[in-house]
């Protein structure tokens, strides 16, 4: 049971990195080079994650059952991450406002994904893995540094973002101080920027890690 319970936790966050490689590959399409390259390369991050983990998985052949159903928290996160993708995707004009409304989102994101692994590096769970790849001479500190080097990675994500968001809001500040003194035009697909993703700051994805 316990070794369900791992193997669950990691298929929940194989999930979640395949619908950030969702909404960082979307959003890429919207924004102008060199700015979409980056945001191309955090989504092929995220699925990178995501195919690793899988190959875990697969090689403990540990199958998906009734009583290892997605925890409720990781799926809530999951599914406002597909719903904003599909928000995201709905937009045509994303200018240098929209952009840093949804790089802020992104960061969210990304502090997320950090929670989720350094709670599972934290936990027992890592462990009960681990000791199904003793025969393959991968020894705990090196699973363990797998999963370290994952959370470096998102925060390194962050870091850049935030860089990102500061440019855009910078030519969002300059646009506006040049524009002539009329009211300002609200773009049509605003709308959009309701997002769901909000939620992640107080819907803890490692409330699902084995303790």
């Amino acid at each position: 049971m316990k070794l369900q319970e791992s193997a669950q936790y990691l298929r929940c966050c194989s999930k979640l990195e395949l619908e950030a490689f969702n909404l960082y590959e979307t959003f890429s399409k919207k924004i102008n080079q060199p700015e979409n390259c980056f945001i191309l390369g955090f989504g092929y991050d995220s699925l990178k994650c995501a195919k690793i983990i899988q190959g875990i998985l697969d090689y403990i052949d540990m199958p998906e059952t009734e009583k290892t159903n997605p925890r409720k928290n990781f799926l809530e996160l999951t599914s406002s991450v597909s719903a904003f993708t599909k928000k995201v995707s709905k937009i045509n004009n994303v200018d240098n406002e929209v952009a840093s409304e949804i790089l802020k989102e992104l960061v969210t994101l990304e502090d997320q994904l950090t929670e989720a692994y350094t709670e599972y590096v934290e936990s027992n769970s890592i462990k009960i893995i681990s000791d199904e790849f003793s025969k393959l001479q991968v020894n705990f500190e090196k699973f363990k540094k797998l999963f370290e080097t994952f959370t470096e990675q998102k925060q390194k994500h962050k870091e850049t973002i935030i860089e990102i968001t500061c440019y855009f809001e910078t030519r969002e500040t300059e646009r506006l101080r040049h524009a002539a003194p009329v009211v300002k035009y609200r773009n049509p697909d605003s709308w959009v920027l309701e997002s769901t993703l909000h939620s992640f700051a107080t819907q803890s994805a490692n409330q699902n890690a084995t303790p």
